[in-house]
């Protein structure tokens, strides 16, 4: 008989064994089926050293190990809960200063997504420009440009919602004036 084949008969008659063992030695319920994987796990593991004419008293001495286990590991983190400070939540972002929020809410909105992802990253999430070049993807020098010409756009698209005359030019756009000498 293969190792497949032997563990499948020793899982299918030792199974409800094993489990009734588990769930009445004090492990939570949604952590004894756990238990009983792990066991079956390390009887897989050393499927050699599983006596073949007993194989129950082995199983439950290794499910007694991995209940123990699971009991220790939980007094240990139930105890560091205990221990550590709990976090206060932070507020809010301040609404912008100077504007309405839902003024500012619309000129992000009036944006394209990796505009105003970038624009989110270095205003509201704090992150440097480098950071954020990280988080998509890019070189630094491509997101401070791309940070430029965002800040740009969100400026042009809040003026318009503001009832401001300075409108800025789409740079995206060839057909638009721009000087591309000063980025």
């Amino acid at each position: 008989m293969d190792d497949a084949a032997r563990f499948r008969a020793l899982f299918e008659v030792t199974f409800a064994p094993v489990r009734r063992y588990v769930h009445h030695r004090g492990v939570p319920p949604g952590r004894a089926d756990d238990v009983v994987a792990e066991t079956f796990l390390v009887a897989w593991r050393r499927l050699a050293d599983v006596p073949a004419d007993d194989p129950l008293p082995w199983l439950l001495a290794v499910a007694r190990n991995a209940a123990r286990n699971e009991l220790r590991g939980r007094r240990r983190y139930e105890g560091l809960l205990g221990r550590v400070p709990v976090a206060l939540p932070t507020p809010p972002p301040a609404d912008p200063p100077d504007h309405d929020l839902a003024d500012v809410r619309a000129a992000l909105d009036a944006l394209d997504e990796a505009d105003r992802e970038l624009l989110l990253l270095v205003a509201w999430d704090d992150l440097t420009p480098a950071q954020a070049a990280r988080v998509l993807g890019c070189t630094p020098g491509t997101a401070r440009v791309r940070l430029h010409r965002a800040r740009r756009r969100f400026a042009a698209a809040l003026g318009k919602r503001s009832g401001a005359d300075g409108q800025i030019p789409d740079e995206r756009h060839p057909d638009k004036e721009l000087d591309r000498g000063r980025i």
